[in-house]
């Protein structure tokens, strides 16, 4: 706040920056008192006000240069603070314009300016207000040698990037401008040459016997300038014809292709070659010996001889021309060059390979939440199996051995599982009828009746009963199939061709080892029989038996079929089992109908669930199977004329078959059956294997049925 009008003192004025009213009073002090210092409201930079304003009466002359100030009281005006300053963010500066009044001195007030001697006399001129933005003379110093900084600092950043840019768009130019000058340079060179030549030749006749021979300086002409008869001296100038001397010339051209001559000295300027291309041009680069131009000019010898762009003396000689690339440079086109590939039009498209083929996936297996959460108990063998029932069948011979555990399943809740590829194993089909026990045995006591009538044994499990073959006959069984000496005298070829289907590399190399486990066990029995079938020698296992899991590839592509017709038998009046209406509506359609109990458990389908589906006249079999068996993932699929199999999609996609090819090419049919397993291999685990037989050249394979399912497609689309 500063008070340059005499009228204003005495009166009520609003401040100009914090717009509060002021009151401006005369000072009561005498002229001689000491300034007093009244502090307002107002915050004030206590270090500025120090140095500037009062740190100045500690100067020797600070009685002549002691401001005066006309001061002004604000009304709400507070105590000072510690130091002694109030609390105004504002400033005191050192050099307030000054103040008129009447008064010959005024007590000092913070952000009152001072008076000068000058001012203080009645005849002094008023001096200029300040603008109102004025600050101390430090902080303007400390600010114009910051704005300096900052103008130089951002004029070189500016210089910097101006400088990059022109001299990058230069380089551009520079080496367009030389690639341009020197094929020019090289054209004017070869045809000022040839003029020379021709020029020479007609004015040999003109020259005196006694001349100076080509090459010598001339004694009287050592100046450089040309003779009379217009030929250059020792100096290389051109004569009065303008045409420079051809023995000069060459020497030149000699001098100037010889690396160890053409050497310039210090005081000589530099000599652009306008054969080599400018020194960054052709940079050293590791994929080349050297420089691919090398070659195009040897040393010592003439531009017009070896110059691409120049003519030929000899219409016969291609030694400078360029037909080809050179060899460094083919090597970085990345096989561009090479014109032996088969070409396609654009109307006809370049054959899939394997990889672009779509392969589909396996189907995933479908788990109910609450089954995988929480897993059910137990089951109670002891009793399930201790359930007193008394059998009698019509037929003589027995009862079906799979609808004898399906109606087991029934009565004691349990699921009995039957391991039927083993029983095809050992000859003992699952249809086969076995007799049943008088009485009122348990069910476990039927159990053991069975398996001593077939030479079999049951498992118990947690919440399953396994029935399957004993291990001596089934062990019996795999060792007969898997002695492949009846294929001699190339029973060797034979194991050679199992084992590597099977991928054993332990053990007797010339014998197929029997696996321990009952899964490999069952594979290689049938990897035996499909190489049997393939040489055309009889099998060992039944037909039938054999050909639900291997065979021909025609064959076993399209088996195991969905469910599709059937007789689904009278309208049902009342519910019953899921096991009693799989066995009835099996037995009305005259087959035996085998349940894979793992994937009903997944979605915690029990033997005893009721059901009641439609059936009746216009309702086939498969419709009223699919009415209970859908809503758990499972479908119904014919293996043969005799046996239904239930399960979900997801096992029969990775149930193994072994099929051999009877196409003649075997080695090209085997390559793309790997193809096919390698990529299939990608999403998951599979079981599989080819190999070709070196007797009957045929392809011998292992597969999961979903890759069987697409052979057809991907055979005829891959090449």
């Amino acid at each position: 706040m500063r008070v340059s009008r005499k009228e204003l003192v005495g009166n009520i004025v609003a401040c100009p920056k914090c717009q509060s009213m002021v009151q401006l009073t005369p000072p009561k002090a005498g002229p001689t008192a000491a300034a007093a210092i009244a502090m307002g409201n107002h915050q004030v930079d206590s270090q500025a006000l120090t140095e500037d304003s009062i740190g100045e009466a500690d100067a020797p002359d600070a009685a002549q240069q002691q401001p005066q100030f006309e001061g002004a009281q604000p009304q709400d005006a507070v105590p000072p603070g510690p130091s002694g300053h109030g609390s105004h963010p504002r400033v005191a500066r050192a050099e307030p314009p000054p103040v008129f009044s009447d008064q010959p001195a005024h007590a000092a007030q913070i952000g009152e300016a001072p008076e000068t001697p000058e001012s203080a006399a009645p005849d002094a001129t008023p001096s200029a207000a300040p603008p109102p933005n004025w600050h101390s003379q430090k902080n303007a110093a400390s600010r114009r040698i910051a704005m300096w900084v900052a103008v130089v600092l951002a004029s070189i950043v500016s210089a910097s990037v101006l400088f990059a840019v022109l001299r990058r768009s230069r380089l551009g130019e520079t080496q367009q401008v030389s690639a341009e000058s020197s094929a020019d340079a090289e054209t004017a060179s070869a045809q000022s040459i040839e003029d020379s030549t021709e020029e020479a030749g007609t004015r040999s006749d003109d020259v005196p016997t006694d001349a100076t021979p080509a090459g010598a300086p001339d004694s009287d002409n050592q100046t450089g300038q040309p003779d009379e008869t217009g030929q250059p001296d020792e100096t290389g100038q051109p004569d009065e014809t303008g045409q420079p001397d051809e023995t000069n010339s060459a020497q030149e051209s000699t001098a100037a292709d010889d690396p160890q001559t053409n050497v310039p000295g210090d005081n000589d300027p530099p000599v652009d070659d306008p054969i080599q291309p400018p020194a960054d041009l052709l940079g050293d680069s590791p994929l080349l010996s050297g420089s691919p131009l090398d070659s195009m000019t040897p040393v010592g010898s003439s531009p017009m001889e070896t110059s691409p762009l120049g003519g030929n003396t000899d219409p016969a000689d291609e030694t400078g021309t360029l037909t080809e690339l050179p060899k460094e440079l083919q090597s970085l086109l990345n096989g561009l060059t090479a014109i032996d590939r088969p070409q396609f039009t654009e109307t006809q498209p370049a054959p899939q390979t394997i990889d672009e083929i779509q392969l589909d996936r396996a189907t995933e297996v479908d788990v109910d939440l609450e089954v995988a959460i929480e897993t059910p108990d137990a089951a109670n063998m002891r009793q399930a199996l201790g359930l007193n029932i008394a059998l009698q069948t019509s037929d003589p011979n027995g009862y079906p051995l799979n609808d004898l555990m399906l109606f087991l399943s029934q009565l004691s809740g349990v699921p009995i599982e039957v391991e039927w590829v083993s029983y095809d194993i050992v000859g003992l089909p699952i249809h086969s009828r076995v007799k049943l026990p008088n009485g009122w045995p348990t069910l476990e006591d039927l159990l053991t009746a069975i398996c001593t009538a077939t030479d079999s044994t049951f498992d118990k499990n947690a919440r399953t009963i396994t029935l399957r073959p004993t291990d001596q006959r089934f062990d019996q069984a795999v060792a007969e199939i898997l002695d492949l000496s009846d294929l001699a005298p190339e029973a060797a070829s034979a194991v050679t061709l199992a084992r590597t289907l099977l991928g054993q590399t332990e053990g007797d190399p010339s014998q197929v080892s029997i696996p321990t486990e009952g899964g490999p066990a069952q594979l290689a029995v049938f990897v035996c029989e499909a190489i049997r079938r393939s040489r055309g020698a009889p099998g060992r296992l039944p037909d039938p038996s054999f050909a639900r899991w291997g065979g021909a590839y025609k064959d076993q592509v399209s088996a195991w079929p969905e469910l599709n017709g059937g007789v689904s038998g009278p309208p049902r009046v009342q519910a019953a089992t899921i096991a009693s209406l799989i066995r009835q509506l099996a037995k009305i359609n005259g087959v035996t109908c085998y349940v894979n109990w793992q994937d009903a458990a997944r979605r915690d389908l029990q033997p005893t669930d009721q059901q009641m589906p439609r059936t009746g006249e216009g309702v086939s079999a498969a419709d009223a199977l699919n009415q209970v068996l859908n809503p758990a993932g499972m479908l119904v699929r014919v293996v043969d004329s005799q046996h239904w199999w239930v399960g979900s999609d997801a096992s029969h996609d990775r149930f193994p078959v072994v099929v051999w090819f009877d196409d003649a090419d075997g080695e090209a049919t085997q390559q793309r059956v790997e193809l096919i397993l390698q990529g299939a291999a990608v999403n998951e685990q599979v079981v599989g294997a080819a190999a070709v037989d070196p007797e009957s050249q045929k392809c011998v394979a292992i597969l999961p049925r979903f890759l069987l399912r697409q052979l057809p497609r991907m055979l005829n689309d891959v090449p």
